[in-house]
């Protein structure tokens, strides 16, 4: 369900597009981002948004912020392409579906999301869990870390082979 949720935002945001000056900053780190170790440096940068959706009340909104930020540089990079909204919407839909490493990234945050949501009711009301829930995060960490390095490999194959990602990366 958090993963729904999540990419409901991430194609929302398609609808606000990032401005001009804003969209070309981040598309110039994303291009930093694919000079060297590609699978590392797509890892390292999911795994941060992942540990940050781990932190107790404040990882949902974080990750439901960076959700909608992505989709709000898609739009931005649509825009820059001449794509339609309705059209990004439908190709970063099909990319999330089809390619399977939109999948397990969305996957990897959502594990975070729900051990952060778990932790969060259990300091509000049943703390007495909180001590085996704490070992339950390790577990969390570790299988939200497995599906982002997974998805880091598809994700640095279909970049390698398509050559980038024409005005995007």
């Amino acid at each position: 369900m958090i993963m729904l949720i999540l990419i409901g935002l991430m194609i929302g945001g398609t609808i606000y597009p990032l401005g001009d000056e804003e969209g070309r900053e981040i598309q110039e780190s994303l291009e930093k981002l694919g000079e060297d170790n590609l699978e590392l440096n797509i890892f390292s940068n999911n795994m941060i948004v992942a540990l940050l959706g781990t932190i107790p009340f404040a990882g949902p909104p974080i990750v439901g912020y960076i959700a909608f930020n992505t989709g709000r540089f898609l739009g931005w990079a649509s825009a820059q392409l001449g794509i339609p909204t309705n059209l990004i919407i439908a190709i970063a839909l099909l990319t999330i579906l089809l390619t399977g490493y939109g999948l397990l990234e969305f996957l990897g945050y959502g594990v975070a999301v729900a051990e952060s949501i778990t932790i969060s009711y259990y300091i509000l009301g049943k703390r007495w869990l909180l001590r085996s829930e704490l070992k339950i995060l390790l577990l969390a960490i570790a299988l939200s870390a497995l599906f982002l390095a997974l998805g880091a490999i598809i994700e640095a194959a279909l970049i390698r082979e398509l050559g980038g990602l024409p005005g995007i990366i």
